[in-house]
């Protein structure tokens, strides 16, 4: 029953794919062979968008519903005529939004499964069909035939006659998943998008964690799904707690807070001065008070009642990239793909491969993190502890690095967490790119945030 759920689910993705997004649509059209899905209906539909993207070179959108008017009036499948027009019934009205929320390559990556699945499946009913009328020679001729259907993960291309590929190379603003206000939108620029790997370092007790369930709160606020490990820094409460805090914006206990109101950039142009503003709060936060504010922060921040943010908590060194991969999995079997995930932190993951060494686990570690970025073809995020030497230096380096410095090979980006003691105390950190792999950097060009960890935010301001 599971695996009929599953396909049915890859069915309705990669078809809803076809019908609101021109690269899925082209992708699929360059290696349609009739019959791909596993229904008449679905293989129907899928017919109407090839024939639609042939016409006019894109997806046909809520114009589906004008080719279904068309054909029910002269079909005479009643079962089918019903069947599409409760397919199309759920999609009305919601064609823009579908098409911009879709996971392009990894819909294009599932399509290729799928119709290699179907394509199987069919083989294996044939051949056992000739089995039983002791047709050998045509049971070997199918197989000889076969063909895998190559889309997705590992297709070629040609790089200088494919134009899609060659679009979508470039589209960078369409795959960007995180964007933040102010001089810290300018430092990640477009950094934090589908298929990145970024890494926070800090010392210990830097805010990395803070860090962390900001960036997952900005991307729940733009409406991308939040897929959240706790790999065993924080235990279910203390995160509860943390995340509680953040959508309430209330403290733990009853007290006065400096809440900053602007931040610029002093004289020397090296630090930063930040104006607050006192905040007193006569009580602490419960769990009612967290309820009500949270709701009210789903109802006018977030604006949608959808399941976009998922945790799940581990303790310490047991949760391992195989894990979270099956985790995926499972959630992707009942049609929940998230758009980022985020790991806190991956240092103190379990090893996925126990026969390496220290220092050989960590990079297999971290290469696996990269390719789950890559395979699900969207934004990890994650934290790491720096070496003891970044404890009292002004700017974290690539030096700085704990376990194995390969950590730095295997991210798109990593992000240093500055701080001196005066600026600890003001609620001042500076983020500087240690390594970005696109766009132009430099380590010691800092942007300079204000925030309040006892409202667990502590990105408020920016500044350069």
């Amino acid at each position: 029953m599971e695996i009929q759920k599953q396909d049915s689910n890859n069915e309705r993705q990669v078809l809803i794919g076809m019908i609101v997004e021109r690269s899925i649509l082209s992708r699929v059209a360059a290696r349609w062979s009739g019959n791909l899905f596993e229904t008449d209906w679905c293989n129907l539909i899928a017919g109407w968008c090839l024939e639609y993207f042939g016409k006019y070179d894109k997806a046909p959108g809520k114009n589906i519903e004008s080719l279904y008017d068309n054909w029910a009036v002269s079909a005479h499948n009643k079962s089918t005529i019903k069947l599409i027009g409760e397919f199309l019934g759920t999609l009305s009205d919601e064609y823009e939004l579908l098409a911009k929320e879709i996971n392009i390559e990894y819909i294009i990556d599932l399509a290729g499964k799928h119709f290699n699945q179907v394509k199987l499946q069919t083989l294996a009913e044939n051949i056992q069909s000739d089995l039983h009328t002791n047709k050998l020679d045509k049971a070997e001729q199918r197989i000889i035939e076969w063909g895998k259907v190559e889309l997705g993960e590992a297709t070629w291309i040609d790089p200088l006659h494919d134009k899609d590929a060659i679009r979508a190379a470039f589209n960078y603003e369409a795959d960007l998943l995180i964007s933040f206000p102010g001089a810290i939108g300018k430092f990640f620029g477009d950094s934090l998008e589908r298929d990145g790997f970024i890494a926070i370092v800090g010392p210990d007790k830097r805010g990395k964690s803070f860090w962390l369930t900001s960036l997952a709160f900005q991307a729940l606020l733009q409406r991308r799904k939040v897929a959240f490990f706790e790999s065993g820094d924080l235990s279910q409460n203390q995160i509860m707690r943390r995340l509680m805090i953040y959508t309430s914006q209330q403290p733990k206990k009853a007290c006065t807070i400096n809440y900053p109101r602007m931040i610029q950039r002093g004289k020397d142009e090296r630090t930063a001065t930040v104006v607050y503003k006192p905040r007193t709060y006569n009580k602490g936060l419960d769990w009612q008070i967290a309820w009500d504010k949270t709701q009210a922060f789903i109802k006018t921040q977030v604006k949608s009642n959808e399941n976009l943010f998922r945790l799940t908590c581990y303790p310490n060194t047991t949760l391992n990239v195989a894990t979270i991969q099956t985790t995926l999995n499972s959630w992707e079997r009942d049609g929940w793909i998230p758009d980022a995930i985020f790991i806190d932190y991956a240092d103190i993951m379990a090893p996925d491969n126990t026969r390496l060494e220290k220092r050989e686990q960590i990079d297999d570690t971290w290469r696996r993190l990269r390719a789950l970025s890559q395979s699900k073809h969207c934004l990890v995020v994650t934290a790491s502890q720096s070496d003891t030497p970044a404890y009292n230096s002004n700017i974290i380096t690539k030096s700085n690095f704990s376990g194995s410095k390969t950590k730095n090979a295997h991210v798109t980006g990593m992000v240093g967490l500055n701080q001196t003691p005066e600026e600890k105390a003001l609620g001042i950190t500076r983020l500087n790119w240690i390594v970005r792999r696109e766009g132009a950097f430099s380590e010691t060009l800092c942007v300079h945030v204000a925030g309040s960890l006892a409202l667990a935010n502590p990105a408020i301001r920016s500044c350069w």
